[in-house]
């Protein structure tokens, strides 16, 4: 008994000062030696003693480990000893296997001989049921192997012939050792270093700064495609295959230093600090949409509003600061307050296209219908100029 209690005992220290990384990876095999503690049936009529074990087995999924095995004690009686021998054939069902501790339950069944000195040998098919306890040690896990602390509780029922003076005994048994397992599939570790969404192993642009927007590679975003990163890119519209600076802008520059290229600049010689279009002309008070439609009696944007609504938005981005009213007119065709209403969807249809297109200035939209016209409504051409959206500078 007291070799017992030092089996015990160890047992519980070695598995409260040892706690590390992560199970066995699918498919790898382990052998696993243990030292018992065995208490008999009490109609065996012997001591309770030590004992010892070994195990060859393999982890199949998740789940479950299939194991061979091996045991043997020896215990004292008043008339000799009685002597335990089994191989056996095991499953566990292990839970928890990714953390650091993984309980199992083991059930089996061996072939257990039991040897008497003096008296007659015999053999005993056993079943065995059980729970025990896996306590990864480490640090091998890189490799595929590992090392745990085992630790086993359960029992040995013996199912005896009819002439045995023992009938079906039930031993119980206390095992700690050792597993050490090879091979298998080693689960990859995904980490993603600067925290961009994309993964280090697909990662291009492992640096990336935090908050960046990033492509599938991990790298910046460069919509204009200029090799400048919109992070970095001052002119991000620059045409495709234009040669740029380290800023994104065209190496022809900006001579009136408006934030407007030379070549698209079409007052290139525009005061300093003067607010300007995406043409690079001054604006103060308004700002014309020349050539945003809509379709017929709708707020619609037809396509071809589209490319002018984006420099309407590089501007206002520029100029964050002003405060826009988007005043919509029409024509004096129709119902005066049919006009105005088609004007204040139209105005709304345009505000809520400069939101969506990142303008964070303070908009407001409103219809003026027929109220203000720029042009004579008796033509074509007049009523074409009068039917516009423009931006007015409220600030």
């Amino acid at each position: 008994m007291k070799r017992i209690g030092t089996l015990v005992s160890g047992a519980c220290i070695a598995a409260f000062a040892s706690l590390a990384s992560a199970g066995a990876p699918e498919g790898s095999w382990y052998v696993a030696p243990q030292v018992h503690a065995v208490w008999l049936d009490d109609a065996r009529n012997a001591d309770d003693d030590a004992g010892g074990s070994l195990a060859v087995g393999r982890v199949l999924n998740h789940s479950w480990d299939v194991e061979l095995g091996y045991y043997g004690s020896e215990h004292d009686r008043a008339d000799g000893q009685t002597e335990l021998q089994g191989f056996s054939l095991a499953v566990k069902w292990v839970f928890y296997r990714e953390g650091r501790v993984s309980p199992f339950i083991n059930l089996g069944v061996a072939r257990q001989r039991t040897i008497l000195k003096p008296g007659e040998d015999r053999a005993d098919p056993a079943g065995l049921y059980g729970l025990g306890i896996l306590i990864d040690l480490g640090p091998v896990r890189d490799s595929g192997s590992l090392f745990q602390l085992r630790g086993d509780l359960g029992a040995r029922h013996a199912f005896s012939s009819g002439s045995d003076p023992v009938q079906d005994p039930i031993d119980y048994v206390g095992a700690i050792g050792f597993q050490y397992s090879w091979g298998g599939a080693v689960p990859r570790k995904v980490v993603d270093s600067d925290g961009d969404g994309v993964t280090d192993d697909l990662d291009r642009c492992p640096g990336t700064p935090s908050g960046t927007p990033v492509d599938s590679n991990g790298c910046p975003l460069d919509d204009d495609g200029d090799g400048v990163t919109n992070d970095a890119d001052k002119c991000p519209n620059t045409p495709p295959g234009t040669k740029v600076d380290a800023k994104g802008c065209e190496l022809d520059g900006d001579g009136d230093g408006d934030g407007i290229l030379d070549s698209q600049d079409k007052c290139p010689d525009t005061p300093k600090g003067e607010r300007v279009d995406a043409t690079g002309c001054p604006f103060n008070k308004e700002l014309l949409l020349q050539g945003v439609k809509f379709a017929t009696n709708s707020a619609d944007l037809l396509p071809e509003s589209i490319p002018v609504l984006d420099r309407a938005i590089a501007t206002l981005k520029r100029y964050p600061e002003v405060n826009v009213e988007v005043a919509g007119h029409t024509d004096s065709r129709g119902a005066d307050a049919y006009n105005e209403q088609l004007s204040a969807r139209r105005a709304a249809s345009v505000l809520e296209y400069l939101k969506n297109g990142g303008v964070t200035n303070t908009l407001t939209s409103r219809g003026y219908g027929e109220r203000e016209p720029i042009a004579s409504n008796d033509t074509d051409e007049g009523r074409l100029q009068n039917r516009r959206v423009v931006l007015r500078v409220l600030n």
